[in-house]
This record gives structure tokens, C-alpha cells and sequence, in this order.
């Protein structure tokens, strides 16, 4: 009897411990829409958008390995860049989210897919790696830090 207790104790332990991996907490619901309210306004050149979202302090790590403190990326997104981009449009996918929660502070990793035209012409696909470093302060989730590196694309086949 004590035998099928354990083991009843056991499997229910189990499930409970596979149910709550398989959920996602608010708090990375949370982050999750940070990301895509980032995606967002960068892609509409939105600085007071952004302005909200980033913390005080914000620094930024360009693709080309840049050191952007706060006021020069909402500047790079003011409506006169925007106009300076031409016909440029784009949308952005973000994929593989990596969450990890410490209390008060958040590291996420994100693969960021880019399909983009200029002038009507389609360019190729690219994927960028975006590492966001979030604080929770009281009116929820902010980006404190962001560093953004290239995914180099797949080789074509080589032919023979």
C-alpha cells in the first residue's frame, strides 16, 4: 500500500513539475511585449515610444558594435530619419526567445528576422541575435541595455 502512495506521490510530483515548465509567467508575457513594443516603434522611427520603454540610463550596442548611448538611438529614430530612410519599409519577427528572470532584472536573447524592401525591391532575408538586459521598476518592464549581433546566413550549396 505504501508502495502505490509513493508512487501515486511521485507521478502527480511529476506532472505538477511538467505543467509548470510548460507555462509562461507574466512576467515573461510581459517582457515578450516589451520586445515587440520595441520592434514596433523602431520600425515606425517612434523616439517617444521608445523614450517609455527604455530606462534612464539605456545603452545600446549597434550591429557594428557601436557604443549608442540613450539620446543618440532616439535620436537616430526622430521623424527626420525617418525621412532621411526613403522608401524603406520592413517587418521584424522575433523567434527563440531565451528568458532568464532575476527578481528585479531580466536577460533575454532573441533571434530577430528581418524581411525588408528599398525602393520597391526585395532584399535578401537577415536574422540578427538581440540580447536585452530589462529592469522592472514601478510601472512595469523596461530595456536597460541592448546588444544586437549578426547571424551570418547559410552558405548557398556549393554546386558540383
Amino acid at each position: 500500500m505504501m508502495r502505490k502512495i509513493a508512487f501515486l506521490v511521485l507521478i502527480l510530483g511529476i506532472s505538477g513539475l511538467t505543467a509548470h515548465s510548460q507555462t509562461t509567467s507574466k512576467d515573461e508575457v510581459a517582457i515578450q511585449s516589451l520586445v515587440k513594443q520595441l520592434i514596433t516603434a523602431q520600425l515606425g522611427y517612434d523616439s517617444p515610444a521608445l523614450d517609455k520603454i527604455f530606462t534612464a540610463d539605456y545603452i545600446e550596442i549597434s550591429p557594428l558594435g557601436e557604443f549608442d548611448p540613450r539620446s543618440k538611438v532616439l535620436g537616430f529614430y526622430s521623424p527626420e530619419e525617418k525621412a532621411k530612410a526613403g522608401k524603406f519599409s520592413g517587418d521584424v519577427e522575433p523567434t527563440e526567445y531565451s528568458i532568464r528572470i532575476y527578481g528585479k532584472f531580466a536577460v533575454v536573447i532573441v533571434r530577430l528576422n528581418y524581411t525588408m524592401t528599398s525602393d520597391g525591391k526585395t532584399l535578401p532575408p537577415r536574422s540578427i541575435r538581440g540580447t536585452f538586459v530589462c529592469r522592472k521598476e514601478k510601472d512595469g518592464w523596461k530595456i536597460a541595455s541592448a546588444q544586437y549581433t549578426g547571424i551570418r546566413p547559410q552558405a548557398p550549396p556549393k554546386q558540383q
